[in-house]
């Protein structure tokens, strides 16, 4: 009972003030709302670049050159282009995601156009396979199509004013898949989601857990509080639940808005998904552990907790994918250190949006190893950081 009360007097003095109540409640929210709103546009952005994926049952030739110039005239905006010399992996790597759009190019183009340049013959069929279900594939999709409808206008115009002819259009005929496997339909506000929850943990941790710590050792608290039935565990696991009690909070909020006004995927709620966030949350506490064993100063914490914080948060990659980007090698070093790395990886990878090829080994073992590595260094520095002797 007297953990539980004296982590309730904790907690209260912690959020009767505006810092306290602000940073870990409402922040977040702020945060979760500008980025979803700044960068959610971009995977709907008429200037963004997909990957579209060419398979060709013959090398165009003759009129067929038209199609050859036209992937040139698009590559490499609006489109990536990626040659494939089996269908099947074409569709493979569609189903998974990995390109927007397939172009299949038919046998026998190249006599078909030139059929219907020079005698009006049957219509010319291209096929264009999307995705089921899939913004990004089928908006690529359409635009591929605008594309050659564009070029077929311009080719029936010149046909016309050159010779009086007649040509006959080219045929798209769109042929929607259906995913592979597990994919998912990539959506920003359920990618950043993880990134938010483990940002308003990671603050609670390095910065309530160690600086209270230090300024309530350099402030003669502790000493007091020994002087009362309270022993220094106890008082650390009181101060402990605090912050936890702080982090539940805080991340229901962030479930709240999410769920409730982005729409983030459900599998948030999966037993998996918050056993990692509980992985976590134990995780990012041991961090704050190590920093309060380091620093015998508040001004001195103060400095090493935020030079960690703002490490951890953006070269961890919760908003944007480090290792999968063009980075100096120190950078990507460093990356592939840090705990939160993975930690944040690892939720995406409940939520199918992991943007990482990391095996679970990686993901559980870097975590673990900070982990033990915090609590053995806390430990052997118990006495001194609480002031108990």
């Amino acid at each position: 009972m007297k953990i539980f009360k004296l982590a309730k007097a904790f907690f209260l003095n912690d959020v009767r003030e505006f810092n306290g109540f602000f940073w870990p409640f409402v922040f977040p929210l702020i945060l979760f709302f500008i980025l979803s709103s700044v960068f959610s546009g971009f995977y709907n952005d008429e200037g963004v670049s997909f990957k579209l994926g060419v398979f060709k049952e013959e090398e165009p030739a003759g009129f067929g050159k038209i199609v050859s110039q036209v992937l040139e005239q698009i590559s490499p905006k609006p489109f990536q282009i990626v040659y494939f010399d089996d269908f099947e992996e074409a569709q493979r790597n569609l189903q998974l995601k990995k390109i927007d759009v397939v172009l299949k190019i038919p046998k026998g183009l190249n006599l078909a156009l030139a059929r219907s340049v020079l005698f009006a013959g049957e219509a010319v069929k291209l096929e264009v396979y999307t995705l089921v279900n899939s913004t990004e594939s089928e908006t690529a999709g359409r635009i591929l199509q605008s594309i050659f409808q564009s070029v077929d206008v311009e080719m029936t115009k010149q046909i016309l004013s050159r010779t009086g002819g007649k040509y006959t259009p080219v045929e798209f005929e769109l042929k929607p898949i259906e995913k592979r496997g597990i994919s998912r339909e990539f959506k920003y506000t359920t990618y950043i989601f993880p990134a938010i929850l483990l940002m308003s943990i990671l603050s609670l941790a390095v910065f309530n857990l160690s600086l209270n710590l230090i300024y309530n050792r350099e402030a003669g608290v502790n000493k007091k509080l020994y002087t009362t039935p309270i022993k220094a565990l106890e008082y650390f696991f009181s101060l402990g639940l605090s912050i936890f009690v702080s982090m539940v909070l805080s991340c229901i909020l962030i479930y709240m808005m999410g769920l409730g006004v982005y729409k983030v995927s459900t599998l948030s709620l999966s037993l998996s998904f918050i056993a990692k966030l509980l992985y976590s949350m134990l995780v990012c506490f041991s961090i704050g552990m190590m920093i309060v064993s380091f620093c015998k100063r508040f001004s001195t914490a103060m400095v090493v907790a935020q030079i960690s914080y703002q490490i951890m948060m953006f070269l961890g990659g919760f908003y944007f994918p480090i290792l999968s980007i063009d980075m100096p090698f120190f950078i990507k070093a460093i990356a592939y250190v840090l705990p939160t790395t993975y930690l944040v990886e690892n939720l995406r990878v409940s939520l199918y949006h992991s943007v990482y090829d990391l095996s679970q080994l990686q993901l559980w073992l870097v975590p673990s190893v900070w982990f033990v590595a915090s609590i053995v260094l806390f430990s052997l520095n118990f006495k001194k950081v609480m002031a108990y002797e």
